[in-house]
């Protein structure tokens, strides 16, 4: 992930991640030195000006607009003091926490030990940086979905993407974009030779999770509608 501040077309320095710190009255961005990559500015020429904050992570990219009222310099950070202008609030660190986790971890994060908001975030991460996917990466004929472990719908769509996508593997947040995943990829299996049969792992602890869940009669009936053959196992 790279951030860029600027002051009309001067690069003043760029930074793998910020924090932005929402206040009553004011918004705070704290820079880790650590974090900083390149830096070219004297602090006093930023002090009651618009920087523009260009976000940037594989398709990812957005600009923000930030003034700045005062500087904090301390020995391990930078914290900019000033109001951030997104009227429409379309800024969320969540997203940023999640790129920084994607930047990382990348394909090694320990989805069990997320709690629910980070594993939200890193599945709307992953499609915001990849986009609905119509083909999947799993050429195998036979896929394993491992649901031994869900508890949550999360870790359904999570399990799911891992299994038909090598990385970044979105497969919805919820039933109804678990249905556009599954019919954007459609046509590639059209193509496909044989249809790849599903091998459902722990099919007994999501029925234990899910029963009286609407997604798990849907999670099946999905499938087979969508010429999947399927078995079921512990």
């Amino acid at each position: 992930m790279k951030i860029e501040f600027f002051l009309h077309e001067k690069v003043l320095f760029t930074t793998s991640y910020i924090k932005l710190i929402h206040r009553q009255e004011f918004d705070q961005i704290i820079i880790q030195s650590s974090s900083i990559k390149s830096i070219n500015l004297k602090f006093g020429e930023i002090v009651d000006k618009d920087l523009t904050i260009k976000i940037h992570y594989k398709s990812f990219k957005s600009n923000y607009i930030f003034n700045v009222s005062d500087i904090f310099i301390k020995t391990k950070e930078i914290v900019l003091s000033g109001l951030l202008n997104d009227p429409l609030g379309i800024y969320n660190q969540n997203y940023i926490d999640n790129f920084k986790l994607l930047t990382e971890k990348k394909d090694k994060i320990q989805w069990y030990e997320l709690n629910y908001k980070q594993k939200y975030y890193y599945l709307r991460g992953c499609v915001l940086l990849n986009g609905v996917k119509e083909d999947i990466d799993n050429k195998n004929s036979t896929i394993i979905i491992d649901l031994s472990k869900v508890k949550i719908d999360l870790d359904v769509y999570y399990e799911i993407g891992k299994a038909f996508f090598k990385s970044y593997g979105y497969f919805g947040t919820e039933i109804n974009s678990f249905v556009d995943c599954l019919y954007s990829i459609q046509e590639s299996m059209k193509n496909r030779d044989k249809m790849p049969v599903l091998k459902i792992k722990g099919d007994l602890n999501f029925k234990k999770y899910f029963e009286s869940n609407i997604l798990y009669n849907d999670f099946y009936k999905e499938f087979k509608q969508s010429n999947f053959e399927i078995i079921k196992s512990r």
